[in-house]
């Protein structure tokens, strides 16, 4: 069909329009252009999302720039920073910035989370979702998702990535704790090594953080025993309380790692949550690359550094 077009079209225009053609198949041109198109992107997109919901980020942001960082849950639901001292000390350089700039910076870690585990036609079409006005609910998720900022898609791309990288958990274990019940996984199929990995970074990185700052560990225990005695949260959307949920969390996840169903953790752990809210619901995202048994979220075979290389074959001279 093109190039019946094209043998239809006026010779000095099909010259220029091959001329065209090939300067756009240059290097430096395509790179300029997805420069550009990225460029236009985020824009579009800050545009869309600027202050359409300050929620989550808008909350770790004032809080972690503010003093005390830890505050008594007030009301009937907690309330202020409730993730571990560590996690405020990672997020300090980005939160120092001006709102504006931390929120373009936090929206882009939170985007690039989602086009990794979803990638390439389910991440497009939530991306698009963002950009839909309508009433059905579940459509409204990805846009309030990735809007308010909340921390569930970084927590299911450590689920995803605990497979290879055990030491991810880490992040669960110093955000929402109860999520982390995947490590059950390690414990049934006798991973003994991850699971040691797994506690071992974590213990590493509440030692160094407590001796930045050990007046904020007491603080951060106090403040989550605090809320631990307040009633859930209205905007709360599960039915059964926290302890029955780890339970079943628990128990799908040890006949999940009998039967090696990995898709089936971002579940629990989404299940395990303190507290199911919208939001939360972009976790179960992470089945995705589970589900398509991605190299990244296999237990890579670790190099070995001191074994010696061996010589590439090389071949005779007049060898066929």
């Amino acid at each position: 069909m093109i190039d019946a077009i094209f043998k239809r079209t006026p010779g000095p225009v099909a010259v220029r329009w091959a001329r065209l053609i090939e300067a756009s198949q240059r290097r430096e041109v395509r790179r300029a252009v997805v420069i550009l198109a990225v460029l236009v992107a985020a824009a579009a997109y800050l545009l869309m999302l600027h202050n359409l919901y300050k929620g989550d980020a808008y909350q770790y942001w004032l809080n972690i720039r503010g003093t005390p960082l830890y505050i008594t849950a007030l009301s009937n639901a907690p309330h202020g920073f409730l993730y571990a001292p560590a996690i405020a000390q990672v997020m300090m350089p980005i939160v120092a910035l001006p709102w504006p700039v931390y929120y373009a910076i936090w929206l882009a870690i939170l985007t690039a989370a989602l086009f990794w585990m979803a990638r390439p036609w389910l991440a497009l079409v939530l991306f698009a979702l963002v950009f839909v006005s309508t009433g059905f609910f579940i459509l409204l998720v990805p846009r309030h998702a990735l809007s308010s900022g909340n921390l569930a898609l970084l927590m299911s791309l450590a689920v995803v990535a605990g497979f290879r990288w055990p030491s991810a958990y880490s992040f669960l274990l110093l955000t929402k704790i109860t999520p982390a019940i995947g490590l059950l996984w390690f414990l049934v199929r006798q991973e003994w090594r991850n699971l040691a990995i797994a506690l071992g970074t974590t213990a590493v990185i509440v030692a160094v953080s407590y001796v930045f700052s050990p007046n904020l560990w007491a603080d951060w225990l106090t403040d989550i025993r605090n809320n631990s005695t307040y009633p859930e949260p209205g905007f709360a959307y599960h039915v059964l309380p926290l302890l029955p949920r780890l339970v079943i969390a628990a128990a799908m996840t040890v006949v999940a790692a009998r039967f090696n169903a990995r898709w089936v953790i971002p579940i629990a752990a989404f299940i395990a949550l303190p507290y199911i809210w919208d939001t939360s619901l972009i976790m179960l995202v992470a089945v995705v690359p589970l589900l398509r048994n991605d190299k990244w979220t296999q237990p890579g075979e670790r190099p070995r550094f001191f074994e010696a290389r061996r010589p590439s074959p090389s071949v005779a001279p007049g060898a066929a």
